[in-house]
């Protein structure tokens, strides 16, 4: 499993402040040739993994892996200059005046507004894809790519879905945006031929989100001194990556008031990791019935609904040893303030 290098190289793939919207962010002004409207257009999708993730070969190695679905919507009709746009009846709302007014005024954020809004309607609505295809690498191929064929000059709603790779570890997020087909050099950068391309490639930039999954660990207790009082139980966990660096190191408590089985779920616990619970406290007057270690390895929902994990779980077993000392307490958890400081949050909640 390959998970924990990429949460410090997380931001190297963030798409939100450094998204460049293809084909249409930089519409300069009117190309000189007419647009062919009777000619059907291509459009190929890749990930682009070199300008995405630089030389993070892990990324990559998911890339190559995986399968990205990608649907395109037809937004709005174009005229003859490509230029001018006229929404779908579907996206009527939209309004391209600015675009087809002035359109070298148009900014990337301008238009990831009006993505947005494309986004907000396909999504609420039942429209129909005027295509789709699967991102994913070809053999013999340097890039996964995936292409639509058939596709009527336009403006169009790109849509990639989020997509796992094959451990769960990592879920990659794509922002949703529009796209003009056909589109030449000039329309593009205001400068170099206008000669229109019907068979266009855009490049998605994938946003890294890190998942997390959670442990349960089931405590039984057989029997219990009442006259005692509550019973403290209290674990170490720690998890390590593939390479066996500690990347988790927490401490949670049980308490007990009575016999019987109970179970504390952690939460927020990197996937990928194996954790080692060791009871590092059996209460003062018992004992541990059986072994005071267990592991287990962190799986994320998606894994879990897939098929190819399961949830964390390590059980442990204890019975009053016929001592006469109490032992009771709670795990106090402390957060940084961001002064320099600390913050106890609320004790570990006790089992009754």
């Amino acid at each position: 499993m390959k998970i924990l290098k990429r949460m410090k190289k997380r931001y190297a793939l963030a798409l939100a402040a450094l998204l460049v919207l293809p084909c249409v962010s930089f519409m300069q002004a009117w190309a000189a040739n007419e647009v062919d409207l009777n000619r059907e257009c291509s459009l190929t999708v890749s990930v682009e993994v070199g300008n995405a993730i630089g030389s993070n070969e892990e990324y990559l190695e998911d890339f190559n892996q995986m399968s990205i679905p990608v649907s395109v919507y037809r937004v709005a009709d174009v005229d003859a200059t490509g230029m001018r746009f006229s929404p779908e009846s579907a996206f009527e709302s939209i309004d391209f005046s600015a675009v087809n007014q002035k359109p070298s005024s148009v900014t990337a954020a301008d238009w990831q507004k009006l993505a947005n809004e494309a986004e907000k309607i396909r999504a609420s609505s039942s429209i129909e894809a005027a295509g789709s295809t699967v991102v994913q690498k070809e053999e013999g191929s340097g890039a996964a790519v995936g292409t639509i064929f058939g596709l009527t000059p336009g403006m169009y709603l790109v849509v990639p879905e989020q997509s796992f790779n094959p451990d769960y570890t990592v879920q990659y997020a794509f922002t949703p945006y529009l796209t003009a087909l056909p589109s030449s050099d000039y329309t593009l950068g205001g400068a170099g031929s206008d000669e229109w391309k019907y068979d266009t490639t855009i490049g998605l930039k994938p946003d890294a989100q890190p998942q997390f999954g959670k442990l349960n660990i089931v405590k039984t207790l057989e029997n219990y001194n009442e006259t005692l009082g509550k019973a403290t139980f209290v674990f170490h966990i720690v998890g390590k990556d593939k390479n066996g660096e500690i990347k988790y190191d927490e401490v949670e408590s049980m308490t007990y008031s009575a016999a019987g089985s109970n179970t504390i779920t952690i939460e927020k616990i990197p996937v990928g990791l194996t954790v080692t619970v060791t009871e590092i406290y059996s209460g003062a007057s018992y004992t541990v019935v059986g072994s005071k270690e267990g592991t287990a390895v962190i799986w994320s929902e998606a894994a879990i609904e897939a098929g190819i994990g399961s949830e964390a779980t390590v059980a442990f077993r204890n019975r009053y040893d016929g001592g006469n000392r109490g032992g009771y307490g709670v795990t106090n958890h402390f957060t940084q303030d961001g002064s320099g400081g600390w913050t106890c949050v609320n004790p570990t909640k006790p089992a009754e």
